[in-house]
């Protein structure tokens, strides 16, 4: 069984990844860490400006082909790993992402309030900018429909310690 964490930059996927991690004794794979591992150390925001947002997200498909017949552990993933862009540049739901997603694992979903996403990442460089036209917010409140849909479960994140989002998340699970 794997288990697969999606949400929004600053939902807190990686802390409670690595809280999960420690009671259910899975080992935690990150994405993001992958793609920078698959570059030879290049940072993400790096990596887009040099190749562009479409090309990661394709670099995102190839990573999770990789892990399609993994078993065991818990995928920490961006927060666009269920986006692709269409051919205009415009963010869409990526049904071939949602998919594969699904044929990994069990989705959580970590819901955060809206406000509090956007103050956890004001100033962030770490993570490359997502659009020069539209804000974070925009893109935020167009994504949530897609995070709500491609998810088996939605735990709310806001106000609760990653400990504690962890043992919902292993109670959902039923283990």
């Amino acid at each position: 069984m794997n288990v697969i964490l999606i949400g929004a930059r600053g939902a807190g996927k990686s802390k409670i990844s690595r809280s999960l991690s420690k009671i259910i004794e899975l080992p935690v794979v990150s994405t993001d860490s992958i793609s920078v591992y698959e570059n030879g150390g290049i940072s993400i925001p790096s990596y887009v400006a040099k190749n562009g947002w479409n090309e990661f997200r394709n670099l995102e498909y190839s990573i999770l082909k990789k892990l399609e017949n993994a078993n065991g552990i818990i995928l920490d993933s961006g927060g666009g790993i269920l986006f692709d862009l269409d051919e205009s540049g415009v963010e869409i739901p990526s049904i071939r992402k949602i998919d594969l997603l699904r044929k990994i694992g069990r989705i959580v979903y970590l819901e955060r309030d809206l406000e509090e996403l956007l103050e956890k990442v004001k100033g962030d460089t770490t993570r490359p900018d997502l659009s020069q036209k539209s804000s974070y917010r925009t893109i935020l409140e167009k994504r949530i429909p897609t995070y709500i849909e491609a998810a088996h479960f939605k735990l709310n994140v806001s106000n609760i310690p990653k400990d504690e989002a962890a043992k919902r998340i292993r109670s959902w699970l039923g283990i």
